[in-house]
């Protein structure tokens, strides 16, 4: 079934969702209670909007082309409607239980970067379905979040049609690893949130801190020891860290994560 959304020209590389089995699909993934304060980035039309408003309590809607202003405006009262850039509205580091999306392809990756580090428990977004495989296997994202996808969807869920097929994913912020006592994960976003020090370094910063969440204590030649027991080679250590070594490193690592 389609929605009365009209034909668009293709404004900022979005895709306009027009099916509305796929937005009830987008929202129902969201898992949204009533009580919850829900951001959707990219409002358009405010189609996905008026579906969010149904269900939540409070919708802050973003949308970066206030030529959508009149649409926007006839939504509900539990709508607020912001327009401004969605990756500098995220870095003011509020807290939303959920967040909704059907994505600019060009903001997808930059997005997902930021989402990394935003507060938020569950998300639903539309991504173009090859950017699924990095959201499920790269260190960058499974250090952060836990992707699920739910399903496939068609080019022809969309006005305009983008040139490929798109996917609907659910994501969850995945809590501090160190509360879960996920300390292979800490180290791994340890590393990632200090690209530029020499991985030895960060490496023992990092089992001290994992030590000390533990209310052990661990000195800094303790955890060279630990470091050196690892077998991780000097030219790793020496270095600042390559994405590419961050699994690696955590494997040989694990063993001795045991404060």
């Amino acid at each position: 079934m389609k929605s009365n959304l009209p034909s668009n020209e293709n404004l900022l590389d979005q895709f306009f969702l027009v099916d509305e089995l796929v937005v009830n699909d987008l929202v129902e993934a969201a898992t949204i209670e009533k009580e919850d304060k829900v951001l959707e980035i990219g409002a358009g039309k405010g189609v996905v909007t008026k579906v969010l408003a149904e269900k939540a309590e409070k919708v802050i809607a973003i949308e970066i082309d206030e030529s959508f202003k009149e649409e926007l405006s006839k939504l509900p009262d539990n709508v607020e409607v912001v327009f401004t850039d969605a990756l500098e509205f995220l870095e003011k580091k509020q807290k939303f239980a959920r967040i909704v999306s059907s994505l600019p392809s060009s903001l997808v990756e930059p997005l997902m970067n930021r989402l990394c580090h935003f507060d938020f428990e569950i998300a639903s977004f539309l991504v173009p379905l090859k950017f699924v495989d990095n959201l499920l296997n790269e260190v960058f994202y499974t250090a952060y979040l836990e992707t699920e996808l739910i399903k496939k969807v068609e080019k022809e869920a969309f006005s305009s049609q983008p040139k490929t097929n798109w996917a609907l994913v659910k994501i969850i912020k995945k809590k501090n690893p160190l509360i879960t006592s996920d300390f292979e994960r800490y180290i791994q976003q340890y590393l990632l949130n200090h690209p530029e020090a020499k991985v030895k370094n960060a490496l023992v910063e990092a089992l001290i801190r994992i030590w000390q969440s533990q209310k052990e204590k661990l000195s800094k030649n303790q955890a060279r020891e630990i470091i050196g027991n690892a077998k991780i080679s000097s030219e790793i250590l020496e270095n600042p860290i390559e994405k590419k070594e961050i699994l690696k490193i955590t494997t040989l690592l694990l063993p001795f994560l045991k404060p």
